[in-house]
C-alpha cells in the first residue's frame, strides 16, 4: 500500500482520481435524482448496509430516512452515531484489454456524519418530506389520512447531518485499453 491512503498522510475520503471529483452543486442534483441510498453502520467491529429510500433537505444540510423501530439500522445507530451514505447511478459496463481497466459508468456521492433519531413533530414533518418526494401527488389530510402519534411510535425516523461528502463521476463512452495486448473488436466491445 501507498501513502496515498495513509490516513496520517491523507485524509482517506478525498478521491485519488481528482478529474472523477465533482462540486457540492453536481452533488445535491444527484440526490435529486436517486431514489434509492445505502446507508452503513457498525456494532463493534461488525459493518451493516441497509438501502432505502431518502430525502436531502438543502437548507439543513441533512439526509432523512427512517427504519423499523427495532432492528439493526436502529440498534447500530444507538450505539454508534457515526454513519455513512452512498446514493449512485449505474450506467453501461465498460471492456477492455487490460483487466485492471475492465470498468462500469457511475455517478456517486458518499457523505459521512452523526445521526439523530427524530421525535415528535420533527419526525412528522421528516416522513411528510419523504413522502413528498416520493408521492408528491398525495397530500396528507387530502390523499393520504395525516401521520398520528401512534404512526411514529412505530418507526425510528433519522437525520443524518451530513459533515462531509464527496462526488465521483466517471462517465466515460469506453474503458482504457492498452497497447501491448491487441486491441478489442468491435464484436467483443458490443456483446458486452
Amino acid at each position: 500500500m501507498t501513502s496515498y491512503y495513509d490516513p496520517t498522510v491523507r485524509d482517506p475520503s478525498i478521491s485519488r482520481r481528482p478529474l472523477n471529483r465533482r462540486d457540492d452543486a453536481w452533488i445535491r442534483a444527484l440526490l435529486e435524482r436517486v431514489k434509492v441510498c445505502r446507508i452503513a453502520t457498525v456494532w463493534d467491529t461488525l459493518p451493516f448496509v441497509n438501502p432505502t429510500s431518502f430525502v436531502y433537505r438543502p437548507a439543513s444540510h441533512d439526509v432523512i430516512y427512517h427504519s423499523n423501530l427495532a432492528g439493526r439500522v436502529r440498534a447500530n445507530t444507538e450505539r454508534q452515531p457515526q454513519v455513512c451514505f452512498e446514493a449512485s447511478e449505474i450506467g453501461a459496463f465498460l471492456p477492455s484489454n487490460d483487466p485492471l481497466e475492465l470498468t462500469v459508468q457511475y455517478r456517486s456521492v458518499v457523505a459521512f456524519g452523526g445521526v439523530r433519531l427524530l421525535q415528535g413533530d420533527e419526525a412528522r414533518q421528516a416522513l411528510y418530506d419523504l413522502s413528498v418526494r416520493y408521492f408528491p401527488a398525495l397530500r396528507p389530510g387530502q390523499e393520504t389520512r395525516p401521520i398520528t402519534d401512534d404512526d411514529l411510535a412505530r418507526t425510528s425516523v433519522y437525520a443524518l447531518q451530513i459533515e462531509r461528502w464527496s462526488g465521483k463521476e466517471n462517465w466515460a463512452d469506453q474503458a482504457i485499453q492498452t497497447d501491448k495486448w491487441p486491441a478489442l473488436s468491435d464484436i467483443h466491445m458490443q456483446s458486452i
